[in-house]
Formats: C-alpha cells, structure tokens, sequence
C-alpha cells in the first residue's frame, strides 16, 4: 500500500458508517462481517486491517475528507474495535 492509500481505504470505511447513530460493538462486529464476506467491502479484509493499522499510527485527522457526524476520537476508537473483530475472525479466505 502506498504511502498514503491507507487514508482512502479508511476514508471508505468511514463512509460506510456515515449513517450508524452508534459507532459501537455491534456495529463493528457488523462492519467486520461485510469486510470477511466482501460485502460492500470487495477489496478483503486484510487490505482494510492494514490501513486500520496505518492509521492508527497517523498522528493528522482521520475525519477531515469527509463530512461526518462522528467525532475523530469516536472514529479512532471505532478502527481499534473494528480491528478487533478482525483479528476475531482470522484466518481470512
């Protein structure tokens, strides 16, 4: 991945929670299961891990490319739990 094409692919998560009211659990339990499945999500779940990763180690915004109701803290936490789920279902087919 490119120096900065993690930020799109975390710009496409952050897009697919534009109209979640709760950046939750269950609501990355959910998001977790689409990446796996490739629902919505068709580039697999490993590419969408390591820009999870990259991000998590970006010190700038997250938030700042796409108008949202969810906070840049809430969204970070968000990525940490989606993360989680991920590694929950390892190994990836």
């Amino acid at each position: 991945m490119g120096d900065r094409d993690w930020k799109g692919v975390t710009n496409q998560i952050l897009h697919g929670v534009m109209f979640t009211p709760q950046l939750d659990d269950a609501a990355a339990s959910q998001m977790a299961a689409a990446m796996v499945e490739r629902r919505y999500f068709g580039d697999g779940p490993a590419v969408y891990a390591d820009a999870i990763v990259q991000a998590q180690q970006y010190d700038g915004p997250l938030t700042d490319e796409i108008d949202t109701s969810h906070s840049e803290q809430g969204f970070r936490d968000f990525l940490r739990r989606l993360a989680g789920e991920l590694d929950q279902r390892r190994p990836w087919h």
